[in-house]
């Protein structure tokens, strides 16, 4: 700007500068604004992708701990299983040491607690990612809830609990995940055990209509409602809000030797869900015990056909187990042949392939993950061999997540078998279809 004597500055002039002033203030002050923001929400950016890395580093963690410990565990497991029997079968060393049969039966109880512990961790990354999955069949609702307790019976003998069970005296038939729900009803089950104090009493109730006499409008299932009522620890009016909050526990769940990890109730929540169900705890406060409400729209005509199976006895079949784990084929081969099967040991691929020159095994169980040839690597090339042309070819693994098995594998084996080993699975799989 200048001024001279034929160019003076007056009112108008003033207010033009002062206004471009403002003007150019503001315009500065937005730019700075502007870049504050763009500076903020990087960063706000960037610690989003932290915590998105965090989490799906935390739930690979989870994920990988629940998938390795599951082989120590069938280890465990399977050398247990032979023991007991082995046990039982030595009348007189059982009566000369009482105390083995007392300390396998610690052992199997904790076991059991384990293997609860390990399958709930590997159910909450599932859960998370909508992956955990539910595959109805038909089957009888008193099926479920007899397998349910009968799982915990042992806990509710431990603890000196008073259980009551109330089902329907007509069969209910049911369409549903059949595994499913017993894990649920034996979720729920283990909660009351754990937070009921030795003596206290534990009610499991079923409600469902009689379809076959009753008269229902439209082919639209009916609701079956489990309750599980107990006198136990209850929840405050603080926690109940968060009950079914993924890993979620009150300081008082906290003080309990058996408290758990608080994964087991988003799972039931989760499955019960998938179900198109609800599921309600309700608790009037601390020590005024707790009652959960199960409804679930399952419930159906019969099908005419036989809901349950009747176990047959098998034959004694030819097997090749295939672990690089020596302690878990050592092991569960032991528990095998106590089940009356010829069992041959193989703790890499190699071994195998040169087994089956001399043995044509009828059964050949193999650990997915081994070093040298991997499981579908191995069942690949015993599909080539004459000696296998009748072998069935098994999976053992240690995932349960069914959606990221590799469709290759689902062609090359015949089954699947989740460690650790279900004797009652593998006789299925042995069965004739």
């Amino acid at each position: 700007m200048s001024h001279d004597r034929e160019h003076l500055f007056d009112g108008e002039d003033r207010r033009i500068l002062t206004r471009l002033a403002n003007f150019t203030c503001a315009a500065l002050t937005m730019a700075r604004a502007k870049a504050d923001a763009e500076t903020r929400a990087a960063e706000a950016e960037a610690a989003r992708n932290a915590v998105a890395l965090a989490e799906a580093r935390k739930d690979d963690v989870i994920a990988t701990l629940s998938h390795e410990l599951r082989n120590p565990i069938a280890t465990v497991d399977s050398a247990l299983a032979a023991a007991r029997k082995l046990a039982a079968a030595a009348r007189k060393l059982a009566a000369a040491y009482p105390d083995v049969s007392s300390a396998l039966g610690v052992a199997d109880r904790q076991m059991q607690l384990l293997k609860r512990l390990v399958g709930d961790l590997l159910d909450a990354p599932r859960i998370k990612h909508g992956k955990l999955s539910v595959q109805p069949s038909y089957g009888l609702l008193q099926d479920i809830v007899a397998d349910a307790v009968t799982a915990m019976r042992s806990d509710v003998n431990g603890g000196q609990h008073r259980l009551h069970v109330a089902v329907p005296p007509y069969p209910v038939t049911v369409h549903a995940d059949l595994v499913r729900l017993t894990q649920v009803v034996s979720n729920v089950l283990s909660n009351a055990v754990k937070y009921t104090p030795p003596g206290g009493d534990i009610t499991l109730s079923v409600e469902a209509p009689d379809l076959d006499i009753a008269h229902t409008e439209g082919p639209s299932p009916c609701d079956a409602v489990i309750t599980v009522k107990d006198n136990g620890a209850g929840i405050s009016a603080s926690a109940l809000p968060h009950v079914f909050d993924m890993f979620a526990q009150s300081a008082s769940a906290r003080k309990h030797a058996a408290g758990g990890l608080g994964i087991g109730p988003a799972v039931v929540r989760h499955l019960v869900t998938a179900h198109n169900g609800t599921v309600n705890i309700a608790s009037t406060g601390e020590g005024q015990g707790t009652e959960v409400t199960i409804r679930l729209p399952i419930v159906c005509k019969s099908t005419g056909e036989p809901t349950t199976t009747t176990a047959r006895p098998i034959a004694p079949k030819r097997i090749l187990l295939v672990d690089d784990c020596a302690d878990a084929t050592e092991a569960l081969g032991t528990l095998l042949e106590l089940q009356g099967y010829e069992v041959k040991r193989a703790t890499s691929g190699t071994d195998a392939l040169s087994i089956v020159e001399s043995f044509a095994p009828d059964v050949a169980l193999i650990d997915i993950s081994m070093p040298d040839i991997d499981g579908p690597e191995l069942a690949q090339l015993l599909r080539l061999r004459a000696e296998c042309s009748l072998t069935r070819l098994v999976a053992l693994t240690g995932s349960s997540d069914v959606t990221s098995r590799p469709e290759t594998d689902e062609r090359i084996f015949d089954a699947h078998l989740i460690k650790p080993l279900s004797l009652d699975d593998l006789e299925n799989v042995l069965r004739p279809s």
